[in-house]
């Protein structure tokens, strides 16, 4: 491996072009990411579910921000009571049981879908995650 270093004529210019394409590597990683979190949202949840800010609800509440969100709070979605009487917010922690299996998690609720595959849940969780502004 030749001495960037030499290369760029100055060991902190070497390191600051490494340090740029690492930069620009996991920036791509995270597009590529958050791609794939959002085809596997559509595919997953975009029947009963928007995550459009501009959307209103369908069968289930529009997910845009529900990261951080203490459940069954948005004003004139017609929540199921274990979710009206519920006090708990949306997290990593608390999704990944939902979108498991829902009515074994909170039973009593409405949703029917299950995902047993934990990396389509974690895609699921990261791109409701970027929705979210940061707390």
């Amino acid at each position: 491996m030749r001495d960037l270093s030499k290369v760029f004529g100055h060991r902190r210019c070497a390191v600051a072009v490494c340090a740029s394409l690492l930069t620009l590597y996991a920036v791509s990683a995270r597009a590529e990411d958050a791609a794939a979190g959002k085809q596997q949202f559509l595919t997953s949840c975009g029947v009963c579910h928007s995550s459009d800010p501009a959307a209103g609800a369908r069968q289930g509440p529009n997910l845009f921000g529900v990261y951080g969100r203490k459940v069954g709070s948005i004003a004139g979605f017609k929540y199921s009571n274990a979710l009206q009487s519920g006090d708990w917010v949306w997290s990593e922690a608390t999704l990944d049981p939902w979108i498991t299996n829902s009515q074994e998690a909170h039973p009593g609720t409405f949703m029917n879908y299950r995902q047993t595959n934990p990396e389509k849940r974690k895609l699921v969780i990261e791109y409701l995650k970027s929705l979210s502004a940061p707390k």
